[in-house]
Formats: structure tokens, C-alpha cells, sequence
């Protein structure tokens, strides 16, 4: 019988422990998963001496990913944000986000990426739509920020004006 010995020191002294740790994932919500970290008993090294954790930590990320996609691509229905619009901005070939949906196909890393680019900021598909043409995705950009700042503002208050504005005219050099 061939006994499992601690990488350090070839001691068989091992001891077996479970470690509960928590991944998250950006959309895809968060699992909690039991891990084995081993400890030699002689040396004291720790880790996971056996290669264990690997699998399950790398199938619990996949999982997680893939619910981001389907909680993303789920959201963008809920915003009437037609699936097939998104694919033709984007160039999409036709039914991609269908199957990456349906679990047909499985998005790549640059996939998961994009869509979690999209849902961060919507407005780089009006972007993508006007073929990434500099001048108007600088437009776009920043009338999304002013769409974004407007509601923070309080116009109803008679001091609305930033201080930075009182203190640029009052230190502003006026014509002799």
C-alpha cells in the first residue's frame, strides 16, 4: 500500500482537515465549498499536499460563471434589451447568446467578459452600434455620466453651484 506522504519532509504523519471557503463571482452570486487542507504533523507545512481542491474549486468557479452570464443575459430581457440587437451591435454570430442561455454553448473567458462589460456600462452597445467611431462614443460616454449625475444633483436648493465654481470666479483674474 503506497501512503500518501507530506511533500516537505516524506513524513505519512498527515492530518486530514476541512476548511469551508467562500467564492463569489461578479453577477453569478457566491457558494460556499468544503476543502482539504493537510497538515504534517511532524514539520507543521500546510496546503493541500494532494491536489484535492483543485477540481471542485474550478467547477464551482464554472458554475458560478455561467450563472453570471444567464443572470446578465436574464436582466437584459427584464430591460426589453433584445438579444439578438445585442448581437448585431456587437457582431455577433446569430443565437450566441441564445446558446450561451441555454447552456448549447459555453461563453469564453473573453465572453463572460464582455457581457459583464455591457452590463456595467449599457451604453457601450450604442457605441458598438455606431461602429466605435471615436468622436461619437466620446458623446455617448459622456452623456451617459450626465444622465448618471443629473439625479444627484438638487436644483430646488438656492447654494446648488459646487464650490469649486465660487472659488473659480472669486480667485479669477478680471480684465484691467
Amino acid at each position: 500500500m503506497n501512503k500518501q506522504r507530506c511533500p516537505a519532509c516524506g513524513s505519512i504523519d498527515i492530518i486530514d482537515e476541512k476548511k469551508t471557503i467562500l467564492i463569489k463571482e461578479p453577477f453569478g452570486g457566491q457558494d460556499n465549498i468544503e476543502i482539504h487542507e493537510n497538515k504534517c504533523s511532524i514539520c507543521g507545512s500546510r496546503g493541500d499536499f494532494f491536489n484535492q481542491n483543485e477540481p471542485l474549486i474550478d467547477e464551482t468557479i464554472k458554475k458560478l460563471k455561467q450563472k453570471s452570464v444567464e443572470n446578465i443575459l436574464n436582466d437584459f430581457l427584464d430591460n426589453k434589451i433584445s438579444m439578438s440587437s445585442i448581437e448585431r451591435a456587437l457582431e455577433m454570430p446569430q443565437r450566441t447568446l441564445t446558446k450561451w442561455k441555454n447552456r448549447t454553448n459555453t461563453p469564453s473567458s473573453a465572453g463572460i467578459a464582455l457581457m459583464r462589460f455591457i452590463k456595467l456600462f449599457p451604453w457601450l452597445l450604442e457605441v458598438a452600434e455606431n461602429k466605435y467611431d471615436y468622436n461619437e462614443a466620446q458623446k455617448i460616454h459622456i452623456n451617459a455620466a450626465i444622465q448618471k449625475l443629473l439625479p444627484e444633483i438638487d436644483f430646488s436648493k438656492e447654494d446648488s453651484h459646487p464650490n469649486w465654481q465660487k472659488s473659480y470666479y472669486l480667485n479669477k483674474d478680471l480684465p484691467s
